[in-house]
């Protein structure tokens, strides 16, 4: 099993994010700086003759339904792993300084002939000192009632159709709204699983809570038997609940790719962008505040 995890972070505190596209470009003979282009380089370099879709289409959350862009997110994920190891929970979503890093390791690794496939590399984001995953994450044997009452049940087609029906018709200029997103306990999604025991990986390795960033903080509240709650603000309710569903590759929505929502459970109509990035924040202060209860926003 080969281990990746100092090349990258060589590579991470040696280059910009700036310098880590230059290289990038170097190898491919043309400048990728979002999803679409550099998928597209990278299978070109690494699978010629593959498609991405072909790749995106092994993941077990898969769609036809899906964006371009997130085809090739998740396309390129899986390149990733069988190439340095990145874990398949860990999405591409807006592009960072280190999935550039792994870019450029991974096309080092591959021209180097180091080998790849699924599961032969130590996944990416475990810290250094330890070299597997935990056993298994918390036992997840109950979770506290909802501090609200459901307004749309996102698992109903029904009821999702009678959300969009009422706040179409509605005339807000802006909407705060919380999601909840604590996933079921019986037949946990695997990634959320996954995504569960790597946070516990990292907590047990001497990891603090409090530099994990917010999905995994999100997740460690899972860990603890807490609810978690998105909240977040728009002036159209009924296409951001629609992008939180078909997890959009649109950066208000990254955190319900980790964690899909599950039910509305609050709206409230607002009469100006800043009044409602406001109440966002202090709403999820609010919701933090009361016992085994944790809320994220951007504003917060």
């Amino acid at each position: 099993m080969s281990d990746f995890r100092n090349e990258i972070n060589e590579v991470l505190d040696e280059n910009t994010k700036a310098e880590l596209k230059d290289a990038l470009a170097d190898r491919f003979g043309e400048r990728t700086t979002s999803v679409n282009p550099l998928t597209k380089a990278m299978f070109a370099e690494l699978r010629s003759g593959t498609r991405p879709v072909e790749y995106a289409r092994e993941s077990d959350y898969y769609s036809d339904e899906m964006s371009r862009v997130a085809k090739n997110a998740t396309a390129l994920k899986r390149l990733l792993h069988e190439q340095v190891g990145r874990p398949l929970y860990e999405p591409v979503e807006r592009l960072r300084k280190r999935d550039f890093a792994e870019c450029v390791v991974a096309v080092d690794a591959f021209h180097e002939g180091r080998e790849y496939g699924i599961g032969l590399h130590t996944p990416t984001t475990l810290p250094l000192a330890v070299s597997e995953f935990v056993g298994e994450p918390p036992e997840r044997s109950q979770t506290p009632d909802s501090a609200f009452k459901v307004t749309a049940d996102l698992e109903s087609s029904t009821s999702v159709q009678e959300f969009d029906s009422k706040f179409s018709s509605m005339d807000s200029p802006y909407y705060v709204y919380v999601l909840d997103c604590t996933p079921a306990i019986d037949n946990e999604p695997a990634k959320i699983w996954d995504r569960r025991r790597a946070v516990q990986t990292k907590v047990e390795s001497g990891v603090s809570t409090a530099t994990l960033e917010p999905k995994e903080q999100a997740v460690h509240e899972l860990n603890q038997g807490n609810r978690v709650y998105y909240v977040g603000s728009t002036n159209n309710v009924v296409k951001r609940v629609r992008e939180h569903l078909t997890g959009a590759d649109k950066s208000g929505v990254n955190f319900t790719n980790t964690l899909p929502p599950r039910t509305v459970v609050k709206i409230k109509e607002c009469d100006s962008r800043d009044s409602a990035k406001s109440l966002e924040g202090e709403l999820a202060r609010q919701i933090s505040r009361k016992e085994n209860l944790f809320a994220y926003s951007d504003e917060k």
